[in-house]
């Protein structure tokens, strides 16, 4: 599909110019409420100031989102579906018309708004992912419930599962194994030295979280902006998982989502910064620098199996273990065990609000 006929195609199904800026708008309070979880613990420690730290993950998260942009083709062929993939086909809309379809996908969307802002404003990090996927399949059971048929996608819906509970389980023990390795690599140096080196480190590994972040967040409103596209494919005749599969790396699906996502970014997040930084668990400097580098390392292995993950629930959990290296008790398990509540509370309470709008607007 040429970006023309995409326009034209739009413009007989306004819907989707709906479901475009909604998409959009998630993207930039993705960017806005996750990004701070990039950095959150380099500028608790002082090794990068909060507006350089800013800057800089609002480009990594841009360039992070153009490069899954760009390979998510070759991902697709060589795992057989990237994260992208697996969000645009998280539900077979089944019997519905493109308009309702189109509705259904800005409902979901809306959703996450909700539920997001809600997150923000208590300070926690707002799982996207788990909001995304609630929020698009919510839509798709309303639509059931209206009599179009349709149904979950299964495969999608294991890669969900397994990217969720792998995810507590991989961060924290990365973090932890991360940790306890660079403090036997570190054990004779001096203090003013590995003060230093991990210094100038935090600032490298949170740029790198932050690319990850663009990575995997990316991917999945990516997935959406293919998901619009596919729909209006079909009311041209088009088949959608040929539709899907087409869009794949396409460069005007994917420049918007880096776009914004990055302007998203530049909002700052202090709030969650704080919270992620310090509340939780506090670490040093060789503690921030590890869990960096085992969130980064989790969040590549999900995007390179299309798994789509929460990079706040990665974070959190490779915090966890990092602060677990020096003692159980130094983890405030409270504030942990919330942090992962609310990721799993934002499954069915997106769900829910993305049924509700659907049954009062279709």
């Amino acid at each position: 599909m040429k970006i023309s006929e995409f326009f034209q195609l739009c413009n007989a199904h306004p819907w989707a110019y709906v479901a475009l800026l909604i998409n959009f708008g998630v993207v930039f309070v993705n960017g806005w409420t996750d990004g701070p979880n990039s950095i959150a613990t380099a500028v608790t420690t002082r090794a990068i100031k909060p507006k350089s730290a800013v800057i800089m993950c609002a480009l990594a998260n841009a360039v992070g989102a153009i490069v899954i942009g760009v390979l998510s083709v070759y991902l697709s062929k060589i795992m057989g579906g990237d994260v992208s993939q697996t969000i645009a086909n998280l539900v077979n809309w089944g019997e519905a018309s493109v308009d309702k379809v189109l509705c259904g996908i800005a409902c979901g969307l809306l959703a996450i708004i909700i539920v997001s802002l809600v997150c923000t404003f208590f300070g926690f990090p707002s799982s996207q992912s788990n909001c995304l996927i609630g929020g698009i399949t919510g839509s798709g059971l309303a639509l059931m419930i209206l009599g179009n048929n349709g149904s979950i996608g299964a495969n999608p819906w294991i890669k969900v599962l397994i990217g969720f509970f792998g995810s507590l389980v991989l961060g924290f023990l990365l973090g932890y194994g991360i940790t306890l390795l660079i403090q036997v690599i570190f054990r004779k140096a001096t203090r003013g030295k590995s003060s230093r080196f991990f210094d100038a480190g935090q600032v490298i590994t949170s740029g790198l979280m932050s690319f990850f972040h663009g990575v995997q967040d990316g991917a999945k409103f990516i997935g959406i902006s293919i998901l619009i596209g596919a729909t209006l494919s079909v009311s041209n005749g088009g088949e959608h998982a040929a539709a899907i599969t087409s869009l794949t790396g396409i460069w005007w699906i994917y420049l918007p989502v880096a776009l914004f996502i990055s302007l998203g970014t530049m909002m700052g997040g202090y709030n969650i910064i704080k919270t992620m930084g310090s509340k939780m668990v506090k670490l040093q400097k060789y503690q921030a620098f590890s869990t960096d580098i085992a969130a980064s390392v989790a969040l590549l292995l999900a995007t390179f199996f299309g798994l789509p993950v929460s990079t706040g629930t990665v974070k959190s959990t490779a915090i966890m273990g990092g602060g677990a290296t020096k003692g159980f008790k130094r983890v405030k398990w409270p504030v942990a065990g919330r942090m992962v509540m609310w990721g799993i509370i934002v499954f069915p309470a997106s769900a829910l609000v993305a049924m509700l709008l659907v049954l009062m607007l279709v």
